[in-house]
């Protein structure tokens, strides 16, 4: 007798612990039940609410009028419930009703050792009534409470702060979250961080993340909402916190440098163009300088300037440089040093390049080289066949190539092959 006491007291305390919410059902109109057999581990869904028979008494050699079935019910709207249904007359019910919405009957409890596994037999119903369906809140929001704060506007050189605040809303059990930010390109985090945190919570815990960020260069930022993963009783929930717009201001200098042409010839001259444009929404005071390359010399323009750079606006300047030194020469950037009236300064520079400088004397001598090698091919080959190769040098329907700048060379080639052939002629 005492352990029917303490199982009915057990039971009790086991209801109030999962909360049921009944209500009476004279005033509520039913659709029409449905019946469902569910076995253990079983789950059924009935118009959005999903039923599961979680647990079963124990079982004995023969049913038992204090059998009993546990039951789960979550919905579409993110409600949870837990019911005892039994059909002994020990006080426990074979009936529940949830928020005048949700109607379940347990028809019939079977437990034993005779059969493979417990199982049960449920009428489940819904109200007839719209009214009875509750605003949709969410898991995550029945379980946590957020608030967050990001920084709007900042200057170049100072950080945007970001904050939330979390509140554990549960009391009996333990929770956990992760948090993932991605920031948009030209904005990094300071201190570095991989943008991902993991906390804990216990009962009516609460914890706040606090990160700051840094821009690249001003500008205005869209910044997606902060996704948070809440993993609670072995099932995940997900949750996008609002979006947020960041606006950073500053100058921001851009210097780029051109060349007239990447390759010449030694001694020739090269053409430089620098120019300076402001991309941020604040003027600056802008220092430009440049330097010539190695080997060069320049001849006529200016190689520097500064001035107050307004958003949007660019200057430039432009000089000549003769190259007096041949090979593959490094083309130095141009910098521009800069600080506005916030105090804010910074050295931006252009790409370096390269430039292709050839020396004629040494192409001719190459040339002139290789030359050598056809020339003594031609003699030997008109030794042997002297006739064919005059007739062939006089033929005047042949064309003649064109070498063009080295053609000089060639003509002088030709000569000297023509005054061998007149002395050899001579000699034999």
């Amino acid at each position: 007798m005492k352990q029917q006491i303490f199982l009915f007291i057990g039971l009790t305390v086991l209801l109030f612990h999962f909360c049921i919410v009944a209500s009476a059902q004279s005033d509520v109109e039913w659709l029409d039940g449905e019946e469902y057999t569910l076995y253990w581990g079983d789950e059924i869904n009935h118009s959005g609410y999903l039923v599961t028979a979680q647990d079963f008494s124990s079982a004995g050699p023969t049913d038992d009028e204090n059998d009993y079935v546990m039951l789960t019910i979550t919905s579409i709207y993110d409600d949870s419930w837990g019911a005892i249904l039994s059909n002994n007359t020990g006080g426990l019910s074979n009936n529940t009703v949830f928020d005048d919405r949700l109607n379940i009957t347990a028809l019939e409890i079977v437990t034993g050792n005779d059969i493979e596994s417990p199982y049960t037999v449920l009428s489940v119903a819904i109200s007839n009534s719209t009214e009875s369906i509750p605003k949709k809140v969410t898991r995550m929001d029945a379980t946590f409470e957020f608030d967050e704060d990001f920084s709007d506007e900042v200057y170049m050189g100072e950080r945007a702060y970001y904050s939330l605040e979390m509140k554990y809303l549960l009391f009996d059990s333990q929770g956990s979250l992760q948090i993932k930010t991605e920031l948009p390109e030209g904005l990094v985090f300071d201190p570095d961080s991989d943008g991902v945190w993991n906390y804990s919570f216990n009962s009516y815990g609460t914890r706040t993340l606090e990160y700051s960020v840094k821009a690249l260069k001003p500008g205005t930022y869209e910044v997606n909402g902060t996704d948070i993963e809440m993993n609670l009783g072995g099932k995940t929930y997900s949750k996008e916190m609002n979006s947020s717009t960041l606006v950073v201001h500053g100058p921001h200098i851009v210097v780029s440098k051109v060349l007239s042409s990447d390759n010449v010839s030694l001694n020739e001259n090269v053409n430089v163009s620098v120019e300076v444009t402001n991309e941020g929404d604040r003027a600056a005071y802008v220092t430009l300088s440049d330097q010539s390359p190695v080997g060069g010399t320049v001849l006529s323009g200016v190689m520097g300037g500064n001035l107050v750079l307004h958003p949007d606006n660019a200057f430039s300047i432009e000089y000549t440089v003769r190259m007096d030194k041949a090979g593959d020469i490094i083309i130095p950037s141009a910098t521009a040093k800069y600080v506005d009236s916030n105090e804010y300064s910074g050295i931006t520079y252009s790409k370096k390049t390269l430039l292709q400088v050839f020396d004629p004397d040494v192409v001719m001598a190459a040339s002139s080289g290789d030359e050598g090698a056809e020339e003594k091919t031609y003699v030997e080959e008109t030794v042997g066949n002297n006739a064919s190769s005059q007739q062939s040098s006089q033929d005047p329907t042949e064309p003649e190539e064109d070498h063009g700048k080295l053609q000089f060379l060639y003509d002088i080639l030709d000569k000297i092959t023509d005054f061998l052939n007149d002395t050899k002629e001579k000699i034999l």
